[in-house]
């Protein structure tokens, strides 16, 4: 994007390609509907993937298990992590969950990319990894005060693409998100299981 900006013709041949994704590895905190299809699609590209969730038992409708550790055990998994994908729910158990030791423990060629709850991360200790490059770059949507304040170093950061809380939106969003309101209240009035349910 700079070179572009600056009307520069840049070939990345010879001057450092990015590695290919076939291989490398993509820890996924949060198997909801959101992480299962991120997860599908990602192993389409020969990604591996490690799941990281509230239990390591897999639920009744899931299509195939993969690989799993509780978000206690985070740590164990993040040496690992090419991509560090947050698609959890912001609970108590998840709030702060991407510290200074978590993102310690992750290669510094590795990216995060939040799509989940900003309070997930610890904004400071992430804004120290880009700085000091030992986090190749983060992909994020969401912040822990939102707007994101004007004189954040996020916004002018070259590693950072920063998006306002909008990035999974398009033009038929809201009727997706009108039906699935519109069948969880029949399936409720019904007594029957909740669509995407947090438990």
């Amino acid at each position: 994007m700079a070179a572009q900006r600056n009307r520069t013709w840049a070939p990345l041949i010879d001057t450092g390609l990015p590695r290919d994704l076939a291989g490398q590895t993509a820890v996924i905190v949060g198997w909801g509907p959101i992480g299962q299809r991120v997860g599908a699609m990602l192993r389409l590209l020969d990604i591996n993937v490690i799941v990281i969730r509230s239990s390591t038992h897999s639920n009744a409708g899931e299509r195939d298990a993969q690989p799993s550790v509780t978000f206690e055990a985070i740590h164990q998994v993040l040496p690992r992590a090419d991509w560090l994908i947050l698609a959890c729910p912001l609970t108590e158990r998840t709030r702060g969950l991407v510290n200074r030791e978590a993102l310690a423990a992750m290669p510094r060629t590795a990216h995060l990319i939040n799509v989940a709850r900003g309070e997930i991360v610890v904004e400071a200790d992430l804004i120290d990894a880009l700085s000091a490059q030992r986090l190749a770059g983060a992909f994020l949507d969401v912040f822990e005060h939102e707007p994101l304040a004007t004189d954040s170093p996020l916004w002018s950061m070259p590693n950072v693409i920063a998006t306002p809380h909008t990035a999974g939106h398009s033009d038929g969003h809201e009727r997706r998100v009108a039906d699935l309101f519109i069948e969880n209240l029949g399936r409720w009035q019904r007594d029957q299981p909740l669509h995407n349910q947090v438990v």
